[in-house]
């Protein structure tokens, strides 16, 4: 009798079907979890990448009207603006073809103030890109000055109701 057990032990070996089910259904359950939080970081980094572009833009129309005499509006239209923030001076694009940046015809800086005086600046994903359906845009209160960055996630239009990123 000893001698059959001794034979049937050493001859099975690895796991049981049930056992590979509970570890099947373990790693179910974790990518169950961890795939949606995954693409939510993946959301949020390319979202920051249209955050700083959007920053780019504030930047550089603002150093244009720190360039101009300081009782002077400075007037800083895309094609201008376009060297300093690495797009192309006649569409926005970015050299690789994701983010569009639009600038209003003529951003007005107050040079006296820094207060933004005319239009808003929006970052928008390129349509059948990683970043399509996403957009970041910089508000300014014509009235204080206050500036507010403000995303989207869900389209490439933002607007002023949209939250505060």
């Amino acid at each position: 009798m000893q001698k059959l057990l001794r034979g049937r032990l050493t001859s099975e070996a690895g796991f049981t079907l049930m056992e590979l089910l509970i570890v099947v259904m373990i790693v179910g359950i974790l990518a169950a979890a961890a795939v949606p939080l995954y693409l939510g970081y993946v959301r949020d980094s390319r979202l920051a990448e249209a955050k700083g572009l959007a920053g780019s833009v504030l930047t550089a129309a603002q150093a244009c009207a720190q360039q101009n005499t300081p009782n002077e509006s400075a007037n800083c239209a895309l094609s201008q603006l376009a060297q300093k923030i690495g797009v192309d001076s006649t569409s926005g694009n970015t050299p690789d073809g994701r983010w569009t940046v639009a600038v209003p015809t003529i951003v007005t800086v107050n040079a006296t103030t820094n207060k933004w005086t005319n239009g808003k600046i929006t970052v928008a994903g390129v349509s059948g890109q990683t970043s399509a359906a996403m957009a970041a845009g910089v508000f300014v209160d014509t009235g204080t000055g206050a500036i507010t960055l403000r995303c989207r996630t869900t389209d490439t239009t933002v607007v002023v109701g949209d939250p505060i990123c």
